[in-house]
């Protein structure tokens, strides 16, 4: 159960906007919140028919990467790896390939990057040893079938950095051992209140966050399990809304260690930022807990003293429940900004050109 702490950015609740905002995200037709009523049972009897090996690695990059680093971390997943680099120290770093699984996902199936990785360890590993997760018929489907590679699908109309409830997360997830369909069962809850008309959470963060006017957003979970949320965190919130000169810089911090590098910035530095604190309330059953949760309370009063905007995300645990919740909550808020700001949030136009001028340069490499 989540509940959100406003007390440190006065808003107005528009909630006259709810209903015409979620017709619009309906008529974009992204389906990550209907994904969340697929049966995964076949993917976990998929997962346990695979032959045991001592690690599983992810082979991908950006929204094929970041989900699974959060689970992970977020949940104490176990033997489980994520390679999104092709920085050639880290990819000779992976040793034991005769013991190691790879899960190869990439949407479009032409990733460079991760066309690269996979090149690289099909060349050197058992090829019984991998997974290869992306859209029916994309070229890498083509390749896997073609080197009769098990296949997971992946839905066309979900992003990347949308997609960490689909296969993309689900998959690595279970080869970690982490309870999926709870997570699953915890982000239908914050589904719930994204489609209410009333007390709906994501639309409340997103009203606080435009109704703070700043543009930089600082997420300050004081719990470190969940600093990989925070990287997961930065590409959904920049590469949804930086569009048409618009949109908001995303900064990831965990407590209370960034209070010896940020705060002094959030304090007395521009008045540029909302911040966003993320606190376990179960840790105020343990002194060290206590601590944290203690500085936690300080430090936002200090800044709603100054008037820097900022609220609090309460959690009473973590669990698979509740990041579930965190992930929906997110995906929820950032759907709503989109709408705030006229934007389409599920594209990411400067990106593409990017890709396009890299390919055009690798003819000459």
């Amino acid at each position: 159960m989540i509940y959100i702490d406003f007390s440190g950015i006065p808003f107005a609740s528009q909630a006259e906007k709810i209903e015409p905002f979620l017709a619009q995200f309906k008529a974009k037709d992204q389906g990550f919140f209907d994904v969340l009523d697929e049966d995964i049972s076949e993917l976990e009897k998929f997962v346990a028919k695979q032959k045991p090996l001592e690690r599983t690695v992810v082979l991908g990059i950006g929204g094929s990467a970041l989900g699974a680093k959060m689970l992970r971390d977020a949940l104490g997943g176990h033997n489980l790896a994520v390679l999104d680099t092709i920085d050639p120290v880290a990819v000779e770093s992976v040793e034991n390939l005769e013991q190691t699984r790879f899960i190869v996902i990439s949407k479009s199936g032409t990733t460079l990057e991760t066309k690269q990785l996979l090149n690289y360890f099909w060349d050197k590993a058992p090829h019984e040893n991998f997974i290869i997760i992306t859209q029916r018929e994309s070229e890498l489907w083509t390749w896997a079938e073609t080197n009769s590679v098990p296949t997971v699908p992946m839905p066309g109309n979900i992003g990347g950095r949308f997609s960490v409830l689909t296969t993309v997360g689900i998959v690595p997830g279970l080869f970690a051992g982490i309870d999926m369909k709870a997570v699953i069962e915890g982000a239908k809850n914050m589904r719930t209140q994204f489609l209410s008309k009333e007390n709906n959470l994501p639309f409340k963060l997103a009203s606080s966050i435009m109704a703070s006017g700043k543009t930089k957003l600082v997420h300050f979970p004081y719990v470190a399990s969940l600093q990989t949320m925070g990287d997961w965190w930065t590409q959904l919130v920049a590469e949804s809304t930086g569009k048409q000169g618009k949109g908001f810089t995303p900064i990831s911090a965990v407590g209370p260690t960034d209070q010896h590098s940020l705060l002094q910035l959030l304090t007395e530095g521009p008045d540029e930022f909302c911040t966003i604190f993320v606190k376990d309330q179960s840790y105020f059953s343990v002194p060290l807990g206590k601590i944290a949760n203690t500085e936690l309370r300080a430090t936002a009063q200090s800044l709603t003293e100054l008037s820097r905007p900022n609220c609090t995300l309460e959690i009473d645990a973590i669990s698979p429940e509740t990041i579930g919740e965190l992930i929906a909550l997110w995906m929820g808020t950032v759907a709503f900004l989109g709408e705030f700001l006229n934007i389409n949030v599920f594209d990411q136009p400067g990106v593409e050109r990017g890709k396009v001028i890299t390919k055009e340069m690798m003819k000459e490499v």
